[in-house]
């Protein structure tokens, strides 16, 4: 009798507590990683500069960012249509970067061309 119950109770404990919670996987999971239409969560940090957010994406998205950022360094645009920021071990690091970047206020500077940087305003000391 002593035996049943005490199986009973391991049974009865072991559902109780047991994690029954949401899985997070660190892999793409098709599922729950598509952000966007444009983009699919993964562990590249990018920054957007057209729409002005920061976003975690998989290596395609990152390499068209990356491309699109050195055609526009070639063709010595003021503003640049994205900024890779970062690559991360996995897609969970990069959402806390992320999270942190955006809560703390930081710049985006890196949206603007090399050569814009560069310029600077002479004044006249003699005035």
């Amino acid at each position: 009798m002593h035996f049943k119950l005490m199986l009973f109770c391991l049974f009865f404990t072991n559902q109780i507590f047991s994690d029954s919670g949401e899985k997070y996987l660190n892999g793409h999971d098709p599922r729950v990683d598509v952000i966007s239409e444009k983009y699919d969560a993964g562990p590249f940090l990018i920054y957007n500069c057209k729409d002005q957010h920061y976003v975690c994406v998989m290596a395609d998205s990152n390499k068209d960012c990356e491309d699109q950022r050195a055609q526009a360094i070639h063709e010595k645009k003021l503003e640049m249509d994205c900024a890779p920021v970062a690559e991360f071990p996995n897609k969970k690091s990069c959402f806390q970067q992320q999270l942190f970047l955006v809560s703390q206020n930081h710049g985006t500077r890196f949206c603007i061309g090399p050569d814009w940087k560069t310029k600077e305003i002479k004044f006249n000391a003699d005035i």
